[in-house]
């Protein structure tokens, strides 16, 4: 394909501000964005008028018909995912899918289906994948340099910081609560470092203890992981909370491996509790900041790679994701957030809501 891709926005939320549309402004010599839409269109007028796109919709579906897009990007609630990602496949369009890919990994075959059907780009905006620190782990355990792994943890625990600027906290909109929304990042950045095991089983907890009262604490939108894009946010009410405000599960991979989660939206732990670690025969990993811890000779050692930092802009996950679909769609790079990897991580996700549920260890291979 050549020429300027044709871009347009389904959703005109935090991400789509914050995300999506920065990413592809980042891109101009690739990509122009031509119209977004929003069920509440004075939202979609606002958003095209601050980013300068020229058209804006109430109806996603007219303006799929109407601007004939090559590629959309779906920023709507993840319960609409679905629905929202299957149309613009069927209307001829790539698509750039925010995370989580759906709100069951039934859901996310279906999608993959259609894209296969379509012969067209589903990307995750697995996000995480992309820091330069993430790519430096993922290239130390490929290369042998921590053994076999064969044990990790990985946390993303917020004090206080729940979403209270959208529908996050509803399961009819977000089908779950920090799993989805934290979680989904931490457990995919660290199957992709350790190769991917495939999930064989799941005992998993969810808890909702704080998020649905009305405790009057002073918080913070940054706090929450809006840092930037909410402008108008929806009035949030706590007796509206219906998900998870933390969760725990323990991980059997088909590898022998296991993997300690926890996420939390609200939970009594210092703020910014978590990170990843992995454990290998040779060394074991610390995420953040990237450290390796293994032996020189006769002594314990602890090495810290150096490793250029990010640049400090928001949600910059967003711009490389946006860069490399690009690139994958013009057949420059092949798709590093692959269909497989994706739905080990949603049937790692479905599995520790239906733990929960049903308040026993769950199992995913078929010959047990």
């Amino acid at each position: 394909m050549t020429g300027k891709l044709r871009v347009a926005i389904i959703g005109a939320g935090m991400i789509a501000n914050a995300g999506h549309i920065p990413a592809w402004k980042s891109l101009q010599d690739d990509v122009e964005l031509v119209g977004v839409a929003n069920p509440t269109v004075k939202r979609a007028h606002d958003t095209a008028a601050r980013h300068g796109i020229p058209r804006a919709y109430g109806d996603w579906r007219k303006m799929l018909s109407e601007l004939q897009p090559d590629v959309v990007s779906v920023c709507t609630p993840n319960a609409a995912h679905r629905e929202a990602t299957i149309a613009a496949l069927e209307a001829g369009a790539h698509v750039f899918c925010e995370k989580p890919i759906a709100t069951s990994s039934a859901e996310a075959e279906e999608m993959y289906a259609a894209a296969e059907s379509h012969n067209k780009v589903l990307m995750v905006t697995q996000t995480a994948r992309f820091s330069s620190t993430t790519i430096a782990a993922r290239e130390l355990a490929a290369s042998g340099q921590l053994g076999e792994i064969y044990y990790a943890e990985t946390a993303a625990m917020r004090r206080r910081g729940t979403p209270t600027w959208g529908r996050f906290h509803m399961k009819e909109a977000s089908g779950g609560g920090p799993i989805y929304d934290l979680g989904v990042h931490i457990l995919d950045s660290l199957f992709w470092i350790m190769g991917n095991p495939r999930v064989t089983a799941v005992s998993a907890m969810t808890y909702t203890k704080l998020a649905n009262r009305d405790e009057r604490l002073v918080t913070s939108l940054a706090a929450s992981g809006a840092p930037v894009g909410v402008y108008d946010p929806r009035p949030y009410d706590p007796r509206e909370f219906d998900v998870e405000d933390m969760a725990a599960a323990f991980i059997r991979l088909e590898n022998g491996a296991t993997v300690s989660f926890k996420t939390s939206w609200a939970a009594n732990v210092p703020d910014g509790l978590g990170g990843t670690l992995v454990v290998g025969t040779k060394a074991g990993l610390k995420l953040r900041p990237l450290t390796v811890y293994g032996a020189i000779g006769n002594h314990q050692a602890d090495t810290s790679p150096i490793v250029p930092p990010d640049p400090d802009i928001p949600f910059y996950g967003h711009w490389l994701a946006a860069e490399h679909m690009v690139k994958v769609i013009r057949g420059e790079a092949e798709l590093l957030v692959k269909k497989e990897e994706v739905l080990n991580v949603m049937r790692a996700l479905d599995a520790m809501y239906e733990s929960a549920r049903l308040g026993r260890e769950v199992r995913l291979d078929a010959s047990v």
